[in-house]
């Protein structure tokens, strides 16, 4: 039996089959997990981390819309905080001279956006892992069942069959043999191309994912954030103290400022206006009407 009369035989066909049918398999769920990645990544490049506080709504919509990363990124949503100013963090921008987005992260982006929800969640990752167990099983079932065939068509009762019946036990022996050498070369050929395929369509995407979140993102962890308020909380105490301790000579100094300037030009302006009735009385009397009186 020549090579090419092997995949003529029934066993092999449909272990060759079940290997090519596995293969389409995984590409389509790895294809379908390429396309969504590549569309994210390509809409996360194109925010500039210093316009995501206001470009924030549209990421908003973007994601939840997409069914691809509507649940991670609502889980996601929940890690975010929007502060006005965050006094650490912002003392840390000016220092180096580096701007704000205002929105931070208080656990690594790879807690959500990772390998198990990015790509092994959406393909069917316990079927793609037994393949190779069920590529390695068909060779021993092929092969005794092939066995199993063969010792029943062996007919010895006659002499003159002896010689052809032992003669095609023997081919269909080598060809159950082979049943589970294809089995076993194309169950390791199947894992060898899923690495390759796996580390093309997929690793390389989640990863680009993980890499324009970190860029988009500054963390700031729980622990961080408690220790930034309670720094704001004592420069707030420092600042109200002084405040109150000035806040009687800044009283006065106001009440005396206020009354210079208000009072005393309105008081000028009264004594002005006296004046001028008096000297209007003068010259009708033809003195003093003050003195007069006395």
């Amino acid at each position: 039996m020549s090579f090419f009369n092997l995949f003529t035989e029934p066993a092999i066909i449909l272990i060759t089959s079940c290997f090519i049918w596995f293969l389409i398999v995984i590409v389509s769920n790895y294809a379908n997990v390429q396309y969504n990645l590549v569309n994210v990544n390509k809409y996360l490049r194109a925010i500039n981390k210093k316009e995501l506080s206001y470009r924030f709504g549209q990421l908003d919509e973007f994601m939840s819309t997409n069914k691809y990363t509507t649940t991670v990124w609502e889980d996601f949503k929940k890690a975010l905080i929007f502060p006005e100013k965050l006094y650490l963090a912002t003392q840390t921008a000016k220092t180096q001279n580096e701007p704000s987005s205002d929105i931070y992260l208080t656990v690594d982006s790879t807690y959500f956006f990772n390998e198990e929800t990015l790509v092994l969640s959406k393909v069917n990752t316990k079927f793609i892992q037994a393949i190779p167990t069920l590529l390695t099983g068909l060779g021993p079932f092929f092969t005794f069942l092939k066995m199993a065939i063969a010792f029943a068509s062996v007919n010895l009762v006659a002499d003159e069959n002896v010689v052809e019946s032992l003669g095609g036990l023997m081919a269909n022996i080598r060809v159950a043999a082979l049943c589970s050498v294809f089995a076993v070369g194309f169950s390791l050929l199947f894992m060898f191309i899923e690495r390759i395929l796996y580390g093309i369509m997929c690793k390389k995407h989640y990863l680009e994912t993980q890499r324009e979140f970190i860029r988009l993102f500054d963390v700031v962890t729980s622990e961080k954030f408690l220790v930034d308020l309670v720094k704001e909380y004592k420069l707030q105490s420092v600042t109200s103290e002084k405040l109150f301790k000035s806040l009687p000579e800044c009283f006065s100094k106001a009440m005396n400022d206020c009354f210079t300037e208000t009072a005393v030009p309105y008081l000028e302006n009264i004594l002005y206006s006296l004046n001028k009735l008096n000297e209007g009385f003068n010259k009708g009397s033809g003195g003093d009407v003050v003195d007069k009186l006395f």
